[in-house]
């Protein structure tokens, strides 16, 4: 800047420099500002990917074997301690899964509801499966979001509709959730988290953890009981087909 100019405030979600005007009013619900959010997000998350691979484990003074991912009671862990492999290969099996329950229910013709308390019991399990102590990014839970939403526009029947002009026109999420009798993946993520949480918040190695300091030069990150499940969007609910892959 030049000399006696006041530099423009840093954004705190996606920092990027901007007017104040712009800074407490709209540029937080830009596009500009979202896509920078994720650049940021992707940055932290390769940072503390790069610093992870640093640190090596010894077992009698030999060097134990490094592996980016293992399963660990049907569950993936990451070398880097990223939920996203977990949660992708959850999404998977939770497509296989609704495939075959869709024909079931489509045969049977039942009612949205119906379907609904189906789903919850079948394919859900399956897609949030160890999800009470993933931390999820914003781009991650979005994919949940979307694969639970298309398979509630088929079972309440609520299909988009293509225009005259090429464009698609999508039912709103919530009135979709609503005919079905579901919440959205976020809801019962928390309710799993308080479930969980209820269990281990009187045991002393929960105190240990939340009064212990970390280690020198480890990374700042949110622990999993602290991070948010909505999405820090003004659309929380994705209602365009955003990830890949279908439900049939």
């Amino acid at each position: 800047p030049s000399e006696g100019s006041v530099p423009f405030p840093k954004c705190e979600r996606c920092g990027m420099q901007t007017e104040i005007g712009a800074l407490y009013g709209g540029h937080r619900h830009t596009h500009l500002c979202r896509e920078g959010w994720v650049r940021k997000k992707q940055h932290e998350a390769a940072e503390a990917a790069r610093v992870a691979l640093r640190k090596t484990f010894t077992a009698y003074g030999e060097d134990l074997e490094r592996v980016e991912v293992f399963k660990y009671l049907g569950r993936l862990l990451a070398y880097d301690d990223n939920d996203s492999q977990a949660m992708r290969s959850n999404l998977k099996k939770a497509r296989k899964s609704w495939a075959r329950v869709s024909r079931v229910l489509r045969a049977e013709n039942a009612a949205p509801k119906v379907c609904g308390v189906f789903y919850k019991a079948t394919v859900q399990a399956v897609l949030l499966f160890g999800s009470e102590t993933w931390k999820l990014s914003p781009l991650s839970l979005k994919s949940l979001e979307g694969f639970h939403i298309r398979a509630a526009r088929r079972m309440a029947g609520m299909q988009p509709a293509r225009n005259p002009d090429g464009t698609w026109t999508y039912p709103n999420s919530k009135d979709v959730l609503k005919a079905v009798g579901l919440k959205t993946i976020g809801e019962y993520i928390g309710v799993r988290r308080e479930t969980i949480a209820r269990f281990i918040v009187d045991r002393p190695i929960f105190a240990l953890c939340r009064v212990g300091e970390r280690r020198r030069g480890s990374a700042t990150r949110t622990f999993w009981w602290e991070q948010p499940l909505t999405l820090d969007d003004p659309e929380a609910l994705p209602d365009r087909d955003e990830d890949e892959g279908d439900e049939n």
